[in-house]
């Protein structure tokens, strides 16, 4: 909240999304645009925040909680406004005070003691605001810690896939965006992964089934894709349906190939067990890959590995 109001920024629900996640990082695209800001000047002009939440992060499921979330928050932060507002009166109060205890103690020094009275019934106000004044403030500092926390589930929520746990459309489009940025240094590999037959497991037993297959093949891929599998940062996707994505920054075209058989062959080994007939479920993948090149968009990588796959 500090480095927004040194900003210029008012505490609107887009503006603290956008803070929030420049702060924490999460978004690379976001942080250059914003890092070229500052570096021409001390503030932050509106205009630019309003065009970055319409790039980032503007989604209309997320209007009223982020709205709440905000106006709670500048309550939080009007209160401590004030708070600290009267601490300071407070405090230039007792400045005041001193100064005419200096004065007149320099013209009549036998009056010591009714300037110690006073020095002392106005060294306990001060002392009584200001504890008063820490233990407001430490209740709002802790309010809104508990707010970064909603901030932030709100936004791995607006990312994530509820049926898979994986990260949804959004999440692999923000991800792809920003590992697009850094291809020139950093490999990047899209993955396009699809279930065969997939309809076929829906009409024959039914949707709920088709549910636990898609659960199935989520964390069959987290398993395959974890760090001691490959060594190199991947994130596994919900593209849509029963397609999956997975990015992985760091791998050539060679490392990438073996991934994907890594991923074909843990799924085919793999089975659901059907709890209404006990029946066992094979379940199979396949896959196609592409390499991004230098300055692709990334619908058109995502063009050339759906064609592969």
């Amino acid at each position: 909240m500090a480095s927004m109001l040194r900003r210029g920024l008012s505490p609107t629900p887009a503006n603290y999304l956008i803070w929030f996640s420049y702060q924490g990082g999460a978004e690379p695209g976001l942080r250059h645009a914003l890092d070229a800001a500052l570096e021409a000047g001390a503030r932050v002009a509106q205009p630019l925040m309003d065009e970055l939440h319409a790039q980032f992060f503007d989604a209309g499921h997320e209007a009223l909680s982020l709205h709440e979330m905000s106006r709670r928050l500048e309550g939080a932060v009007s209160e401590a406004v004030t708070l600290v507002d009267g601490a300071r009166e407070a405090a230039t109060r007792y400045g005041g005070s001193l100064r005419e205890a200096s004065d007149g103690l320099a013209e009549r020094p036998e009056a010591l003691g009714a300037v110690l009275q006073r020095l002392v019934a106005g060294t306990r106000e001060v002392t009584r605001r200001s504890d008063a004044a820490v233990r407001r403030l430490t209740e709002k500092a802790r309010k809104t810690q508990e707010l970064h926390a909603e901030l932030a589930e709100a936004r791995r929520q607006a990312t994530t896939d509820p049926l898979t746990g994986l990260a949804n459309r959004r999440g692999l489009d923000e991800a792809l965006r920003a590992g697009l940025e850094e291809a020139a240094t950093v490999p990047l590999t899209l993955l396009m992964v699809d279930v065969d037959h997939f309809k076929a497991v829906n009409d024959t037993h039914g949707h709920h089934v088709g549910d636990d297959v898609l659960r199935l093949l989520a964390a069959t891929l987290s398993q395959a894709l974890g760090p001691q599998a490959i060594g190199k940062d991947a994130l596994p996707a919900r593209f849509g349906g029963e397609e999956f994505c997975v990015i992985l920054r760091g791998a050539d075209l060679q490392e990438a190939a073996r991934t994907a058989e890594a991923i074909r062959a843990r799924v085919g080994n793999a089975s659901l067990l059907i709890r209404q007939t006990g029946q066992r479920l094979g379940v199979t993948v396949s896959l196609g890959l592409a390499v991004a090149g230098a300055g692709e968009a990334a619908a058109h990588l995502i063009e050339r590995a759906d064609a592969a796959l």
